[in-house]
């Protein structure tokens, strides 16, 4: 994180927060990370709290990983560790850092600013172990956890591979296919993106490759808008994706930007809960691009 590696932020920073809620289905790298290395997340949770001067880091873990936070909890005890775990309400999408930050401080980061503005700062716990493994070996980032799920794969597993690996040949570690994929993602299969074939690489920000048989990818007919303001219910920044649907197709940039469509994190709630099937997270991307093509011409 650029918050992070700034100098400006420490003895301004009240808070400093470790997600491990990681809210998205299928997606279990950072759980067995608490499981299997909770004295590295410990570790690198203890040199934040001395980095920035705080009494306390704390880590945001859901409250279905019990087993999670008990490993945690057991090394704090033992190290004496200036880390508190936070047991959060299992719902997605609670690993979002606006999200977390409200959970745990109660505090709410205004649209357009960041964590820092509100006195926080936010990593993942993948992250934080890896501060623990550089202190001690001085070795660069160049390999990451990842989950390889999904009822197309054969034997779903986490794995631990090198970035710029081929997906393909991380799915036959994975013994293949059991069935013809219908759709592969890299990704959680809420914010993921599809891909076309699997002659891709690993990127450090990737987090999972999912594949799924055709009959779990199947795209239901989209329909016309009833209404419902389901898609306002369900998304978690109050934005209304109806709207931004509409002037979007329009063409409106000016309305699209006075409605706040950057706010947008694209976590998928309201496509997930839109009765008539409407792909508004592509409407989303797409308005941002607009905004984005607006704002290079006036440049």
């Amino acid at each position: 994180s650029s918050d992070v590696c700034s100098s400006d932020l420490i003895g301004k920073v009240k808070d400093v927060l470790i997600n491990g809620a990681e809210c998205e289905p299928y997606i279990t790298g950072d759980h067995r990370a608490m499981l299997e290395c909770p004295e590295e997340i410990i570790g690198g949770a203890t040199y934040l709290a001395k980095m920035f001067g705080v009494d306390k880091v704390i880590i945001g873990v859901e409250d279905n990983k019990q087993n999670g936070i008990d490993a945690m909890n057991k090394v704090i005890a033992e190290k004496k560790a200036p880390v508190v775990v936070e047991p959060l309400r299992c719902r997605y999408p609670q690993g979002g850092e606006k999200q977390l930050i409200q959970a745990i401080t109660g505090r709410e980061v205004p649209p357009g600013k960041l964590p820092a503005d509100v006195g926080c700062v936010v990593m993942n716990v993948a992250s934080v172990a890896f501060i623990a493994r550089y202190l001690k070996s001085g070795k660069p980032l160049v390999s990451r956890s990842l989950t390889v799920d999904g009822s197309a794969i054969a034997e779903p597993k986490n794995v631990r591979v090198p970035i710029g690996m081929n997906v393909g040949d991380i799915i036959d570690f994975c013994s293949g296919f059991k069935a013809e994929p219908g759709k592969i993602i890299t990704g959680g299969p809420m914010m993921g993106l599809a891909v076309i074939n699997t002659d891709i690489p690993v990127l450090k920000q990737n987090n999972a490759i999912l594949a799924f048989a055709d009959d779990a990818s199947k795209v239901k007919k989209e329909r016309d808008c009833i209404r419902c303001g389901r898609c306002a219910a369900a998304c978690p920044l109050s934005l209304m994706p109806t709207l931004i649907e509409r002037y979007t197709k329009a063409k409106d940039v000016e309305r699209l930007e006075k409605i706040g469509v950057n706010v947008c994190m694209e976590c998928g709630s309201c496509a997930y809960s839109c009765p008539a099937a409407k792909p508004l997270v592509q409407y989303m991307r797409l308005a941002k691009q607009l905004l984005r093509e607006e704002k290079s011409k006036n440049a």
